[in-house]
């Protein structure tokens, strides 16, 4: 039963938390310029994805931050670390570069990646249940 467990939680389950997390981490970003799509001087910024997901299932961080002083943020919380400046809207007399309707369809395949991800977690999690249920016959 264990061995069955520890197979549940393989590289799969944990590319999928991986995706929750980054697509989680790309909605405050979009969110964000939403937010800001009239603030003068605002610059857009978006997540690298494919960068961030393949870093993140190597299970190598090529970046690490040593926390050397207990004043400083906890190197652990990268939220900041891999956001890049999103160049898809058109710089306005303001300096801003948001355009709505581009964050607004970035917002709907984000959200849409979101729900991907957590069907498809739930039919893992509906899998183990079945197993568990099976195991106690």
């Amino acid at each position: 039963m264990s061995n069955m467990i520890d197979g549940f939680f393989d590289q799969k389950i944990l590319g999928i938390k991986e995706m929750l997390d980054l697509t989680y981490r790309r909605n405050e970003a979009i969110t964000s310029n939403i937010t800001n799509a009239d603030t003068p001087g605002y610059r857009a910024t978006d997540l690298s994805f494919a960068g961030e997901l393949e870093r993140a299932l190597s299970g190598s961080d090529s970046s690490p931050v040593l926390k050397t002083n207990p004043n400083h943020i906890d190197s652990e919380d990268n939220s900041f670390a891999h956001l890049v400046e999103d160049i898809s809207g058109t710089t306005k007399a303001d300096g801003n570069n948001v355009d709505i309707d581009i964050q607004m369809g970035k917002l709907a395949m984000n959200s849409g990646d979101y729900g991907v991800a957590t069907d498809f977690m739930r039919k893992k999690f509906s899998f183990l249940k079945t197993a568990l249920r099976a195991g106690t016959r």
